[in-house]
C-alpha cells in the first residue's frame, strides 16, 4: 500500500490519541484462520513493498499488530474493534481525509470487507513461533510423525485399568497429581450420553427404563440404542457441517440461495447414521463423481441409481464453499479455490494450507509449489456455478443421473426448441413485412397502441408508477413515423421498470442485430444514481448488453468494465442506435442528441464475457451503474430487428386481410412462446450443487498469491511431506488419486485429525486442543500415546466412528461426574488431565431441539429444501443481497443456514460461521440470552403447547411438575422444589383471574409461565 497515511485531520488524532492496547490473551482458531486467509494475502500483495521490514514510508510499518497500533507520521492506523475510525479502513475506502491507498488503484470490494471486518474483529493478528517453516521443519513436527503403537501402561489404581483408554488416562493423572472425581448417577449419564449422540434429552421413558436396568450392560445398552437411532446422524453430521462450512447460500455480495446444497447436507446426515467408513466418506466427498462414473463404466449391477446420485452430491463437500465472484469467469476463481483448499487441509489434515498462497508457509512444512500442485487438481475440476450479481443463473449443476443419459435427454429438448426458435423466427419475419407501421406497435413494439394516461399493457411488462404519456413522445423518426405517445418511466425501487420479450435472437438466426431506443431524462437527481437499458437472454438469466444513465453521464459496459461515452443534458432527447454483431460479440453504434450536429460514435465494444448467447429481452429498470434513485426518463421508438432499420413511411396502411393475419400470427406466437417457456423449464433429471471433472491443467505458481503475477508451472501431485506422489496422465484432475492419498493408513494426518475431533465433542477438548491446527502453531496432543492408540483401533476398526464411540464411551473418564470443588478446579483448571467431565452449556441446536421435544411440536423427519424464491425471479445484487429466515419445526440441523447474515437464534447462540472452517464453538452466556429464553414468541409458543400437552390429561399439579422437571432436567424435583413451584402456579393462577379469558386459557397461561421458568434454569440449560 503505497505512502499510506501521508496526512491526517487534526480532529482525527485529538479524538483517537495513539494508544496501544494489550495483544488479545488467546487467539481463537477462527480468528487466526481469517487472518491467515483474509488479511494477510492483501497486505502482502499490496501493503509490505512500502510498509514492511526494508521500507516503512511515513513512518507506518504493517507487519505486525504492535507496529500498525503504534502507526507512523499520522499515529495510529487502526483503532481495534472500530474500522469505521480506523485511518487504514479510511485510506483503502479512499474516503475522508487520509490518503488513498493503494495509489495504484483501489482494493476490490471483498478485500476492503475482509480489513475492515479484521479491524472489528478487534485486529487479530497470529505471532510468529520461534520456529521456522518449510519442508525442512517435518522431521520435527510430531503429527507428521508415524502412527506409533504403544502398549497401554498399568495404572496403580485398579479402577483406572478398565479400559486401555482409562490405563493412558490413569498414568497420566498419576504423574501429575490429579485425584479423579467419583462417578455420576445413572440419571446425570444417561442425559449425558443422550445429548452427547443425538442431541435431545432423555425421555422419561427411557430414564425409568435405564434405571430399571442394573446388569452390566445397561449402559453398553443405552450406547447401542442411540447410535442406532436416526438422530444420532442429525446430531454428529452437524459436528461435520461446522467443520466443512455448510451453508445454503452462496456467500457473494448477493449471497445467493443454493436450492440443492440440502442434498450435500443430508447425505451427512446419512452417512453418519449409516457409519460409512470416514475413509470413504473423504474419498466420496473428494471425488464420488469419479467413484460413480467408475463404477458406471465397469456395468450393470455395480451400483444402484441411488448409489450414482449419492457419490455426485457428495462432492457437495467442495462446492459449498464460499463463493467470491459475481458472475462464472475466471476474475474470482483463485479465491473460490483458496477457500477449498484451506478447507480440505483444515478439515481431513489439520493443517493451515492457505498460508502456503502467497509464499512458502513461515511455520509449518507446506511450501508454496506445495499450495499450486493443489490448485491445479481444484482448478482442473468443475464446480456448480450458484448464481451472482451479473450472471444470475445457476450453471454446471452436475445430473444425478449418468453423463451420457443426461446429455441424451439434453440433445433432445434442445432439438426441441431449435425448432420452435425456427417456427418463431420464421412468424416473426413475416409479422414484420405486414407489420411495418402501426398495426401490432410497428417498430416501437407497441408504444402506439398504449392507452394514455394507463400504464403500459400488453405487450409490454411493467412495474413501478409508469405511464403513457402524450410528452413522452419522441422527436425522432428515424425507425417510427411521427407518434402520439411513449412511455415514462419512474423508479421507487431499483427492480422497477418496464420490460419487452420478443423472439430468440441468437448469431445463427441474427448475425447482425440492429437495436434502438430513443429516451430523455425528465428530471435530474443529486449523485450518480443511474438506471439502465438491458438487452439480454431473459431479464436475469444472461446479460448481454448494458448501458447505464445518470442525470449527468451516458455509460456503456464493455465487455466486464464501464466505460463513459458522453454527458447529458436534462430535458434533451437523445437516439441510442446499435448494431449487434453476435457472432463476434462485439457492437457498435451511435449516441445522438436531438439537434446536435454530430453523434457520438462507438465501436467494438464487447458484449458480457458470460452472455450465453441468445437476447430475447430489453429491459429498463433501476440498477445502473451507481444505486440510489435515478431520474425519472421517457422512453419511445424501441426497435430490434435483423435487418438495418429502414426509413418510416406514413402511406403504408394495412389491408383487413393483413390485419387479419398479423393477429393470426401474434396468436399463434404467443402460443409458441409459452410452449417454449414450458418445455425449457421442464425438469429432466434431478442435479446437485456439485463438483465433476474439467480440463486437466496444471496451475503456476501465484507470485504473492496474485493470479495476473505468474511463475513457474507446478505439476499435480501430492503434498511433500505425504509423499508428492505425481498425477499421471490417466488421472484426470487429480481428485481422485488425492482422496487416496489422503486416506492411505500410513498418512499420519487424516485419522489422526478425526479421532481428535471425536474426542472433542465427547470431552469439549480435544487430546489436541487446536482440532484444525496440527502444525506447529497448534498445540501438542496431551495423551500423544493415548491419540496413536485411538488412531490404530480407529483403522483397524475399519474408519468406523461407531467404533470409536463404543470405545470412548465405554471409558470411566466419560463416567466421571462434574464437579465444582475448588481443590479439583484449581488443580487442573483445563481438565487436560481428565479427572472429572466438563460441565457443558447446550448448544444452539441442541437447546431449540430440546425445547420443541418437550413441547411436543418437534418434527423428526428428514426434510428437503427451503421455500426460496422462484429461480425466475433472482435478481439479487450486492446493494440488495438474498435474505430470508424460514420458520421450521424439524431438527436445526435442518435449518436455512446464510452466510451473509446468520440466523438470529443461532447467531445469538454461539452457532457455527459458515464462512470459515469452524473447529470449536466458543459457547458464550449472555443478558440477551436470557432475555430470548424469557420473552421470544418461539419459547412462548413452545411453553404454551407443553402447558396444553400437560393439561390434556389427568393429573393433580404435583404430578405434572415431576413430569415436566423431570423431562427437562433429567431428574426428579424434590418436595420443597415442587411445594416452590405450586406456589408459583397458585400466585399466577391469582394474578390472572381477572383476565377476560376463559379459565381454561388461565391455566394454561399458567402452566406455560412455569415452563418457561423451568427452560431458563441451568438444570435445564447445562449437561452435567
Amino acid at each position: 500500500m503505497r505512502v499510506l497515511l501521508s496526512r491526517i485531520g487534526a480532529a482525527l488524532l485529538l479524538a483517537f490519541p495513539a494508544v496501544v492496547p494489550a495483544a488479545p490473551t488467546e487467539l481463537s482458531p477462527e480468528d487466526a484462520a481469517f487472518f491467515e486467509r483474509e488479511v494477510r494475502p492483501v497486505l502482502v500483495q499490496n501493503c509490505l513493498e512500502c510498509h514492511g521490514d526494508k521500507k516503512q514510508h511515513a513512518g507506518l510499518a504493517l507487519t505486525s499488530r504492535e507496529a500498525a497500533l503504534k502507526g507512523g507520521d499520522s499515529g495510529a492506523a487502526v483503532v481495534p474493534g472500530k474500522a469505521d475510525a480506523s485511518l487504514l479502513i479510511a485510506a483503502v475506502r479512499q474516503t475522508g481525509d487520509a490518503s488513498s491507498m493503494p495509489p495504484e488503484g483501489k482494493l476490490k470490494e471483498h478485500e476492503i470487507a475482509a480489513l475492515a471486518k479484521w479491524v472489528d474483529m478487534g485486529l487479530p493478528w497470529p505471532a510468529a513461533p520461534a520456529s521456522t517453516g518449510g519442508p525442512a521443519a517435518a522431521a520435527d513436527l510430531w503429527s507428521l510423525r508415524p502412527v506409533q503403537a504403544a502398549t497401554p501402561p498399568t495404572a496403580a489404581d485398579p479402577d483406572w485399568n478398565g479400559t486401555d483408554i482409562d490405563r493412558f488416562l490413569g498414568v497420566a493423572q498419576e504423574a501429575h497429581g490429579i485425584r479423579p472425581t467419583a462417578l455420576a448417577d445413572k440419571r446425570t449419564l444417561l442425559r449425558r450420553v443422550t445429548y452427547d449422540l443425538t442431541g435431545l434429552p432423555p425421555t422419561r421413558e427411557e430414564i425409568a427404563a435405564f434405571l430399571a436396568d442394573e446388569s452390566p450392560e445397561a449402559f453398553s445398552r443405552v450406547v447401542e440404542r442411540l447410535l442406532a437411532s436416526p438422530h444420532y446422524g442429525e446430531r454428529w453430521g452437524r459436528h461435520w457441517l461446522d467443520v466443512v462450512r455448510y451453508a445454503d447460500t452462496a456467500g457473494d455480495g448477493a449471497d445467493y440461495p443454493v436450492r440443492e446444497a440440502y442434498l450435500y447436507r443430508n447425505y451427512v446426515v446419512r452417512a453418519f447414521n449409516a457409519d460409512k467408513p470416514f475413509d470413504l466418506f473423504v474419498r466420496e466427498q473428494l471425488a464420488g463423481d469419479i467413484l460413480a462414473r467408475q463404477a458406471e463404466s465397469a456395468g450393470a449391477g455395480t451400483q444402484t441409481p441411488e448409489q450414482y446420485a449419492e457419490r455426485v452430491i457428495a462432492t457437495g463437500y467442495l462446492a459449498v464453499g464460499k463463493r467470491f465472484g459475481y458472475n462464472d469467469n475466471t476474475e474470482f476463481v483463485h479465491l473460490d479455490i483458496s477457500d477449498t483448499i484451506d478447507t480440505v487441509g483444515r478439515s481431513l489434515l489439520g493443517l493451515s494450507l492457505g498460508c502456503a498462497r502467497c509464499h512458502d508457509h513461515k511455520y509449518d512444512p507446506v511450501s508454496a509449489a506445495d499450495y499450486y500442485a493443489l490448485y491445479g487438481i481444484f482448478a482442473s475440476s468443475r464446480f456448480a456455478f450458484p448464481g451472482g450479481e451479473e450472471l444470475k443463473r445457476p450453471r454446471h449443476f452436475v445430473p444425478l443421473i449418468p453423463q451420457a443419459a443426461a446429455a441424451k435427454l439434453d440433445e433432445q429438448r434442445a432439438g426441441e426448441l431449435a425448432a420452435i426458435d425456427a417456427e418463431l423466427l420464421r412468424l416473426e419475419q413475416e409479422h414484420a413485412t405486414l407489420d411495418r407501421t402501426k398495426i401490432g406497435g410497428g417498430a416501437d413494439y407497441g408504444a402506439e397502441q398504449q392507452a394514455l394516461e394507463k400504464p403500459p399493457a400488453t405487450p409490454w411488462i411493467t412495474a413501478g408508477p409508469n405511464q403513457v404519456l402524450a410528452e413522452a413522445q419522441s422527436p425522432f423518426t428515424n425507425v417510427h413515423p411521427a407518434g402520439t405517445r411513449g412511455v415514462r418511466v419512474r423508479n421507487t425501487t431499483p427492480h422497477e421498470g418496464v420490460r419487452r420479450e420478443f423472439s430468440n435472437h441468437t448469431s445463427v438466426t441474427s448475425p447482425k442485430l440492429s437495436f434502438n431506443i430513443d429516451f430523455r431524462n425528465v428530471n435530474a437527481v443529486d449523485g450518480d444514481a443511474a438506471y439502465r437499458f438491458y438487452a439480454g437472454h431473459g431479464a436475469i438469466v444472461s446479460l448481454a448488453f448494458e448501458a447505464s444513465v445518470s442525470s449527468r453521464e451516458f455509460h456503456l459496459r464493455n465487455g466486464g468494465e464501464w466505460e463513459k461515452l458522453a454527458d447529458l443534458e436534462t430535458g434533451a432527447w437523445y437516439n441510442l442506435a446499435i448494431t449487434f454483431d453476435l457472432a463476434a460479440k462485439t457492437y457498435s453504434g451511435t449516441l445522438t442528441r436531438h439537434g446536435a450536429p454530430e453523434p457520438v460514435a462507438f465501436e467494438g465494444k464487447r458484449l458480457a464475457p458470460n452472455w450465453d448467447g441468445i437476447i430475447n429481452t430489453f429491459v429498463s429498470d433501476g440498477i445502473g451503474k451507481a444505486a440510489g434513485t435515478p431520474p425519472t426518463r421517457d422512453l419511445d421508438n424501441l426497435g430490434i430487428q435483423n435487418a438495418p432499420f429502414a426509413v418510416p413511411s406514413t402511406d403504408n396502411q394495412p389491408t383487413p386481410e393483413e390485419l387479419a393475419r398479423v393477429k393470426t400470427i401474434q396468436d399463434r406466437m404467443a402460443g409458441l412462446k409459452t410452449q417454449r417457456e414450458q418445455a425449457a423449464a421442464r425438469s429432466l433429471y434431478e442435479v446437485a450443487y456439485a463438483v465433476a471433472e474439467g480440463q486437466p491443467m496444471n496451475a503456476r505458481v501465484q507470485k504473492r498469491g496474485e493470479p495476473d503475477r505468474l511463475g513457474d508451472e507446478v505439476p499435480r501431485r501430492n503434498l511433500e511431506i505425504l509423499g508428492g506422489q505425481p498425477v499421471e496422465p490417466a488421472d484426470g484432475s487429480g481428485r481422485l488419486r488425492l482422496a487416496e492419498w489422503l486416506t492411505q493408513p500410513s498418512n499420519p494426518l487424516t485419522a489422526r485429525v478425526l479421532v481428535n475431533r471425536v474426542w472433542q465433542a465427547h470431552f469439549g477438548a480435544g487430546l489436541v486442543r487446536t482440532a484444525s491446527d496440527f502444525g506447529s502453531r497448534g498445540e501438542k496432543p496431551s495423551h500423544p500415546e493415548l491419540l496413536d492408540h485411538l488412531t490404530n483401533a480407529f483403522v483397524h476398526n475399519g474408519w468406523s466412528i461407531k467404533s470409536l464411540h463404543r470405545m470412548i464411551l465405554a471409558t470411566r473418564a466419560y463416567r466421571l461426574a462434574a464437579s465444582d470443588d475448588p481443590a479439583v478446579l484449581d488443580h487442573d483448571p483445563q481438565n487436560v488431565w481428565l479427572g472429572r467431565f466438563p460441565r457443558h452449556g447446550l448448544d444452539a441446536e441442541s437447546l431449540r431441539d430440546s425445547i420443541l421435544a418437550l413441547s411436543g411440536e418437534l418434527d423428526r423427519t428428514m426434510p428437503a429444501g427451503h421455500p426460496f424464491p422462484p429461480v425466475d425471479s433472482w435478481s439479487f445484487t450486492i446493494h440488495y443481497p438474498f435474505k430470508a429466515a424460514y420458520d421450521s419445526k424439524h431438527r436445526s440441523v435442518y435449518q436455512m443456514v446464510q452466510r451473509s447474515q446468520k440466523h438470529p437464534y443461532l447467531s445469538l447462540f454461539d452457532a457455527a460461521d459458515p464462512n470459515v472452517s469452524t473447529a470449536e464453538r466458543f459457547v458464550t452466556t449472555t443478558p440477551t440470552q436470557a432475555l430470548y429464553l424469557m420473552n421470544s414468541p418461539f419459547v412462548h409458543e413452545q411453553s404454551r403447547a407443553l402447558a396444553r400437552r400437560l393439561l390434556a390429561k389427568p393429573a393433580t399439579d404435583g404430578e405434572r411438575i415431576t413430569e415436566i422437571v423431570e423431562g427437562a432436567t433429567g431428574r426428579l424435583p424434590p418436595a420443597e422444589a415442587i411445594a416452590a413451584q405450586q406456589q408459583f402456579l397458585e400466585r399466577y393462577r391469582t394474578g390472572t383471574a381477572s383476565l377476560p379469558v376463559p379459565p381454561e386459557q388461565r391455566e394454561e397461561l399458567a402452566w406455560a409461565a412455569l415452563a418457561r421458568v423451568i427452560l431458563t434454569s441451568n438444570a435445564f440449560l447445562f449437561v452435567e
